[in-house]
């Protein structure tokens, strides 16, 4: 098969195209045909080296396209089928393997598509959105009364977080953007503010209660600053930390403020609670091909110009979502 493999960790050229042999499913698991693998900025992380992945490897953490072969144990699905597959239980050995003509997945963080599904559309979404599903009704445990404040409004997993909240449906979704100059068009977002003036937009939008919500992929100050505007039993979930800088949030101020700090780090958890992982996948699946979330179209690109979509990616001009068309 035809994949693409970083021998050793590097920049965007260390990503070499090679022919290697077909893997085959252990118990519990089975191979898809890969149609399209999304692309996210994590993946620059793993290339890059920055998680210690024991080289050589295919990145790649979430796929579309037909069941090959099924594994010992694995039932519910036969050949042909098309799926969708999470790759990233990096707990469970050494997974991912997107960038491929065929992937090797779990099982339980399989899941059925309809015939006719847009495999592209859906490729694009299936890591964002299910950290996003996970976030807000596990861990933030949304209420239709709630106001939620989203930082990184622009990028993939905050738009996509935000579109799930306003669905849900939350009683406010506010987009933090990061400058005056930053346009946010999406109908999303009740309210746009920018960082600068979070605190006294906030404060103005909620008559000084604060929200109930934070969604923070960003972290460092803009993280303290949108902590300081929750409201009491207010979340915060931290979901990354894009800006590098990892700022204390003093324990004091949760039990004074009964407020509640929360993280999720998907590929961390996800070969604990594969089950879990695996329904978050269906539903938000089944959510994007009925049109309820309405998610860009992802750019296409061939798999031999990975090395093009993952230099867009650090030099922050990808678009919101590029996938890789492997067949």
């Amino acid at each position: 098969m035809r994949a693409v493999v970083v021998r050793s960790p590097g920049p965007a050229d260390s990503l070499e195209a090679v022919e290697l042999p077909d893997p085959s499913p252990g118990p519990d698991e089975l191979t898809v045909e890969v149609a399209y693998a999304g692309v996210g900025f994590v993946d620059t992380l793993f290339r890059s080296g920055a998680f210690g992945l024991p080289t050589p490897f295919t990145p790649g953490i979430e796929v579309t396209g037909h069941v090959r072969e099924v594994g010992p144990g694995v039932a519910g699905f036969r050949p042909g089928q098309p799926v969708a597959a999470l790759l990233n239980d990096f707990g469970r050995g050494m997974r991912a393997g997107g960038y491929a003509e065929v992937a090797v997945a779990h099982a339980a963080m399989t899941t059925r598509l309809p015939d006719g599904a847009d495999l592209a559309r859906v490729a694009a979404v299936l890591v964002n959105g299910v950290t996003a599903w996970l976030a807000l009704r596990d861990l933030a445990r949304l209420d239709v009364r709630d106001d939620v404040l989203v930082l990184g409004a622009s990028g993939g997993l905050g738009g996509i977080t935000g579109r799930l909240a306003a669905i849900h449906p939350a009683r406010r979704v506010i987009a933090v953007a990061a400058s005056p100059g930053k346009r946010l068009s999406d109908a999303t977002w009740t309210d746009v503010v920018h960082g600068a003036d979070l605190g006294s937009a906030v404060r103005e939008l909620t008559d000084g209660r604060g929200v109930d919500v934070v969604i923070d992929p960003v972290g460092g100050e803009l993280r303290t600053r949108a902590y300081d505007q929750l409201a009491p039993f207010g979340r915060l979930v931290m979901l990354g930390n894009a800006s590098g800088r990892d700022t204390a949030i003093p324990g004091d101020s949760l039990w004074l403020g009964t407020r509640q700090v929360l993280g999720l780090s998907l590929g961390g958890v996800a070969h604990l609670i594969p089950r879990r992982v695996g329904a978050a996948l269906t539903a938000l699946v089944d959510l994007v091909h009925r049109g309820v979330l309405r998610e860009p179209a992802p750019a296409i690109l061939p798999l031999d110009r990975v090395a093009e979509v993952h230099r867009a990616l650090e030099d922050r001009t990808a678009p919101a979502k590029t996938v890789l068309a492997v067949r």
